[in-house]
Protein backbone atom coordinates (compact mmCIF):
# COMPACT_ATOMS: atom_id res chain seq x y z
CA UNK A 1 0.00 0.00 0.00
CA UNK A 2 1.36 3.50 -0.93
CA UNK A 3 1.47 6.10 1.54
CA UNK A 4 0.09 9.25 0.37
CA UNK A 5 2.44 11.79 -0.73
CA UNK A 6 2.42 14.70 2.43
CA UNK A 7 1.49 17.92 0.98
CA UNK A 8 4.52 20.63 1.75
CA UNK A 9 4.16 24.43 1.93
CA UNK A 10 6.71 27.05 1.35
CA UNK A 11 7.43 29.26 4.28
CA UNK A 12 6.01 32.08 2.22
CA UNK A 13 2.56 30.44 2.02
CA UNK A 14 2.84 29.36 5.33
CA UNK A 15 3.13 33.12 6.61
CA UNK A 16 0.54 33.63 4.55
CA UNK A 17 -2.04 31.92 6.11
CA UNK A 18 -4.74 34.19 8.36
CA UNK A 19 -4.05 35.23 11.34
CA UNK A 20 -5.15 33.29 14.12
CA UNK A 21 -4.80 32.76 18.29
CA UNK A 22 -4.33 28.65 17.52
CA UNK A 23 -1.43 27.24 17.84
CA UNK A 24 0.22 26.56 14.51
CA UNK A 25 4.24 25.91 13.67
CA UNK A 26 6.03 25.49 10.77
CA UNK A 27 9.12 22.54 10.32
CA UNK A 28 10.56 22.02 6.78
CA UNK A 29 7.26 22.24 4.45
CA UNK A 30 5.18 20.49 7.44
CA UNK A 31 2.44 22.60 8.97
CA UNK A 32 1.99 21.32 12.38
CA UNK A 33 -1.24 21.61 14.48
CA UNK A 34 -0.86 20.32 18.24
CA UNK A 35 -3.57 19.81 20.23
CA UNK A 36 -5.46 21.89 22.18
CA UNK A 37 -3.71 22.39 25.78
CA UNK A 38 -5.29 21.26 28.84
CA UNK A 39 -6.45 23.70 31.52
CA UNK A 40 -3.43 22.60 33.93
CA UNK A 41 -1.12 23.88 31.05
CA UNK A 42 -2.45 26.93 30.94
CA UNK A 43 -2.16 27.43 34.16
CA UNK A 44 1.46 26.82 34.45
CA UNK A 45 2.18 29.36 31.42
CA UNK A 46 0.18 32.04 33.24
CA UNK A 47 2.28 31.21 36.47
CA UNK A 48 5.70 30.83 34.47
CA UNK A 49 5.31 34.16 32.39
CA UNK A 50 3.88 36.23 35.68
CA UNK A 51 7.17 35.29 37.40
CA UNK A 52 9.18 36.14 34.31
CA UNK A 53 7.82 39.61 33.87
CA UNK A 54 8.25 39.83 37.82
CA UNK A 55 11.45 39.12 37.42
CA UNK A 56 12.38 41.00 33.89
CA UNK A 57 10.34 44.36 35.43
CA UNK A 58 13.44 44.50 38.04
CA UNK A 59 16.33 42.83 36.48
CA UNK A 60 19.58 44.41 35.56
CA UNK A 61 19.42 44.79 31.57
CA UNK A 62 16.52 44.58 29.36
CA UNK A 63 14.43 41.63 29.09
CA UNK A 64 11.05 40.98 26.98
CA UNK A 65 9.03 38.28 27.83
CA UNK A 66 6.48 36.56 25.59
CA UNK A 67 3.57 34.13 25.37
CA UNK A 68 2.45 31.85 22.82
CA UNK A 69 1.32 31.95 20.48
CA UNK A 70 3.95 34.16 18.96
CA UNK A 71 6.11 32.99 15.65
CA UNK A 72 9.91 32.85 16.23
CA UNK A 73 12.42 32.01 13.05
CA UNK A 74 14.64 29.87 14.46
CA UNK A 75 16.09 28.96 10.99
CA UNK A 76 14.75 29.36 7.53
CA UNK A 77 11.85 27.03 7.46
CA UNK A 78 11.14 26.45 10.75
CA UNK A 79 9.17 28.54 12.59
CA UNK A 80 7.95 27.75 16.06
CA UNK A 81 5.68 29.33 18.62
CA UNK A 82 7.18 28.14 21.95
CA UNK A 83 4.91 28.61 25.25
CA UNK A 84 6.81 30.90 27.07
CA UNK A 85 10.48 32.93 25.78
CA UNK A 86 12.26 35.25 26.87
CA UNK A 87 14.45 37.80 24.51
CA UNK A 88 17.26 39.54 25.58
CA UNK A 89 17.74 43.24 24.48
CA UNK A 90 15.39 46.03 23.75
CA UNK A 91 12.00 45.25 21.45
CA UNK A 92 9.33 47.23 20.30
CA UNK A 93 6.72 44.89 20.05
CA UNK A 94 4.66 47.38 17.98
CA UNK A 95 7.74 47.46 15.45
CA UNK A 96 8.32 43.62 15.45
CA UNK A 97 8.54 42.16 11.94
CA UNK A 98 6.71 38.85 11.97
CA UNK A 99 7.99 36.48 12.54
CA UNK A 100 10.12 37.34 15.31
CA UNK A 101 13.95 37.29 14.13
CA UNK A 102 15.94 36.97 17.02
CA UNK A 103 16.47 33.74 18.75
CA UNK A 104 15.26 33.20 22.56
CA UNK A 105 17.63 33.52 25.48
CA UNK A 106 14.96 31.05 27.18
CA UNK A 107 12.45 28.87 25.53
CA UNK A 108 9.78 27.15 27.81
CA UNK A 109 7.33 24.80 26.72
CA UNK A 110 4.15 23.40 29.22
CA UNK A 111 3.56 19.72 28.08
CA UNK A 112 -0.16 18.48 28.61
CA UNK A 113 1.78 14.88 28.55
CA UNK A 114 4.28 13.05 27.16
CA UNK A 115 5.09 14.69 23.71
CA UNK A 116 8.20 13.78 22.06
CA UNK A 117 7.82 16.57 19.88
CA UNK A 118 8.57 19.03 22.51
CA UNK A 119 11.31 16.82 24.12
CA UNK A 120 13.07 16.00 21.41
CA UNK A 121 12.12 17.57 18.45
CA UNK A 122 11.78 21.41 18.99
CA UNK A 123 14.67 20.83 22.16
CA UNK A 124 16.88 19.85 18.44
CA UNK A 125 15.70 23.36 16.92
CA UNK A 126 15.65 25.29 19.75
CA UNK A 127 20.37 23.85 19.97
CA UNK A 128 20.58 24.32 16.46
CA UNK A 129 19.15 28.58 16.88
CA UNK A 130 21.29 28.97 19.96
CA UNK A 131 19.01 29.21 22.31
CA UNK A 132 20.77 29.30 25.55
CA UNK A 133 18.57 27.22 27.85
CA UNK A 134 14.96 25.41 27.28
CA UNK A 135 12.81 24.41 30.09
CA UNK A 136 10.01 21.55 29.74
CA UNK A 137 7.78 21.84 32.40
CA UNK A 138 6.10 18.69 32.74
CA UNK A 139 2.15 18.46 34.35
CA UNK A 140 3.50 17.71 38.03
CA UNK A 141 5.34 20.78 38.12
CA UNK A 142 8.89 18.88 37.62
CA UNK A 143 10.83 20.69 35.01
CA UNK A 144 13.61 19.38 32.73
CA UNK A 145 16.04 22.27 31.91
CA UNK A 146 18.09 21.94 29.54
CA UNK A 147 21.32 24.03 28.66
CA UNK A 148 25.15 24.32 27.51
CA UNK A 149 26.00 23.53 24.24
CA UNK A 150 23.36 22.39 22.36
CA UNK A 151 21.59 22.29 25.32
CA UNK A 152 22.79 18.81 26.07
CA UNK A 153 23.09 19.48 29.94
CA UNK A 154 20.30 18.26 31.32
CA UNK A 155 18.32 18.74 34.93
CA UNK A 156 15.71 17.71 36.45
CA UNK A 157 14.57 20.12 38.88
CA UNK A 158 11.66 19.51 41.42
CA UNK A 159 12.21 22.15 44.07
CA UNK A 160 13.30 26.16 43.53
CA UNK A 161 14.02 26.75 39.66
CA UNK A 162 16.63 29.45 39.27
CA UNK A 163 18.67 30.10 36.20
CA UNK A 164 22.23 31.48 36.16
CA UNK A 165 20.83 33.16 32.72
CA UNK A 166 18.44 34.88 35.04
CA UNK A 167 20.04 36.14 37.83
CA UNK A 168 17.63 36.83 40.61
CA UNK A 169 14.70 34.43 39.32
CA UNK A 170 13.37 31.96 41.47
CA UNK A 171 10.11 30.20 41.18
CA UNK A 172 9.01 27.62 43.97
CA UNK A 173 7.80 24.57 41.83
CA UNK A 174 5.07 23.56 44.16
CA UNK A 175 3.60 26.65 43.62
CA UNK A 176 3.59 26.11 39.70
CA UNK A 177 1.99 22.23 40.38
CA UNK A 178 -1.02 23.95 41.79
Amino acid sequence: MALPNPVLVTEEEFLALPETNERVEFIDGDVIVPPSPTGGHQRKVVKLSAALETWAETADGDFVVFVGPMDVRFAPGRILQPDVFVLDGTFDPDAHQVPIQQTPLLCVEVLSGDRTYDRVTKRQIYANAGVAEYWVVHPTGVVERFSGERLQQAQLVNDVLTSALLPGFSLDLAKLAR
